[in-house]
């Protein structure tokens, strides 16, 4: 749940951000981006931590 919720803020933040920073349609492609490789990263060590128990 941890996990969601940080990712979740962090989408927002960076929605928030990025277009301020880059053309607004690359922002928000590159926000999006990020966001899903921070979910599969995070799932892809939940998923490790829980083979290594």
């Amino acid at each position: 749940m941890i996990i969601g919720v940080s990712a979740i803020i962090l989408f927002a933040i960076l929605l928030l951000g990025l277009p301020s920073v880059l053309p607004a349609a690359y922002g928000y492609v590159a926000a999006f981006l990020i966001f899903v490789a921070y979910l599969t990263i995070a799932g892809l060590t939940v998923i490790k931590k829980s083979i290594q128990k």
